[in-house]
């Protein structure tokens, strides 16, 4: 008597396809929505990173009495005419011939021992200036117990990086294009730049802050000044130092919390800066190459409110990775989202210390 067995039965190509189908709109769902919490997730960590620096420039302030100084220049370049300006020598902080000034050191340096990271700021060789502090050949020392643990200008700091954006340098992939600490200079660093990124920046003010061209900080004379205050409005160059223009962060300077006039509430510390993961227009293309290193004082770490955020123009305003936000920390301790939509006015009231305009709801 034979047995009969039975054939185990498999999928067939219809049921397949309809289990490709329902997984594919399954992904299709979840995935808009897992982004969408990794994207409130990284929002959320960009506000603590920049409350935490806010509340490290009120640190300095305590042990100090005074905030730190956006930029430290000992050298100055340009026209010394009352009508023309004078600015920091943009190669001070990345120049390779030390004696050529020993500084060119950022505000975010100064705060490096209240965001826990007192190993970095304490191996800085203040005889060096920043390029010095990023170049092991630099050290003529006998004791090279500062170099034991890395060069400190090229040390990657996560708090200094906005984690929608990215979590190190990434300099050559997404911002091969921007300008490095050895980008100008000769020679380049022996081991070439391999960190020290920064995604915020300091606010200087609602001026024109930079010559664009040169990428150097304006610090006119006095005489320069007086000039320029003397001019008919509709003459007049709109730069950061005049009366109105001038924030918490610039060129050696030394604010206080009494400096504060319009309210710490309405002051603008800290922003994201603008970085351009490719450079879009032709016409802008040198607007469009931002500075990058947060112990570079100057283009890598300053910004003015002369322009609102997100403009995507120019590397010298604000600049976000969250969508049609901004992040921003105030001189009260806070840090919050300023949409891009933002007036103008009101952006550029926030951005001085002392401009006379109250700002209501932003």
């Amino acid at each position: 008597m034979r047995t009969l067995s039975r054939r185990a039965r498999g999928f067939t190509l219809i049921e397949l396809l309809v289990v490709i189908a329902i997984i594919a709109i399954l992904v299709a769902i979840l995935l808009p929505a897992v982004q969408k919490a990794r994207e409130s997730a990284n929002r959320t960590r960009c506000l603590n990173n920049i409350k935490q620096m806010v509340l490290a420039m009120h640190n300095y302030h305590d042990a100090h009495n005074v905030f730190p100084p956006g930029q430290i220049g000992t050298r100055w370049v340009g026209n010394l005419t009352p009508q023309g300006f004078r600015v920091a020598d943009p190669a001070e902080p990345y120049n390779s011939n030390q004696n050529l000034g020993l500084h060119g050191t950022s505000w975010m340096f100064h705060i490096l021992p209240y965001i826990e990271q007192s190993n970095i700021y304490e191996l800085w060789n203040p005889f060096y200036n920043v390029f010095g502090n990023a170049e092991v050949t630099f050290d003529r020392s006998q004791n090279l117990v500062w170099r034991q643990a890395g060069v400190p200008a090229l040390a990657e700091i996560p708090a200094f990086y906005c984690p929608s954006r990215r979590g190190k340098i990434n300099k050559a992939a997404e911002f091969a294009h921007n300008k490095y600490l050895d980008t100008d200079t000769t020679p380049k660093l022996t081991t070439g730049v391999t960190g020290g990124g920064n995604d915020y920046v300091g606010c200087a003010g609602s001026g024109l802050l930079f010559n664009r061209q040169t990428r150097s900080l304006f610090d006119l004379t006095g005489d320069q000044l007086n000039y320029q205050n003397n001019q008919p409005i509709q003459n007049r160059i709109n730069y950061n130092q005049l009366a109105g223009n001038i924030g918490v962060l610039y060129l050696n300077s030394s604010v206080r919390m009494g400096d504060l006039k319009d309210g710490t509430t309405q002051t603008i510390m800290i922003s994201e800066a603008e970085r351009f993961s490719g450079l879009k227009t032709p016409r802008d293309m040198v607007l469009q190459v931002a500075s990058d290193g947060w112990a570079w004082g100057g283009p890598a770490t300053l910004f003015s409110t002369l322009i609102g955020p997100n403009t995507k123009t120019n590397w010298e305003y604000a600049g976000s990775s969250h969508g049609d936000i901004c992040m921003v920390g105030l001189a009260d301790g806070s840090s919050r989202p300023v949409s891009q939509s933002i007036g103008l006015s009101v952006w550029q009231a926030l951005g001085n210390i002392s401009g006379g305009i109250p700002v209501q709801n932003f």
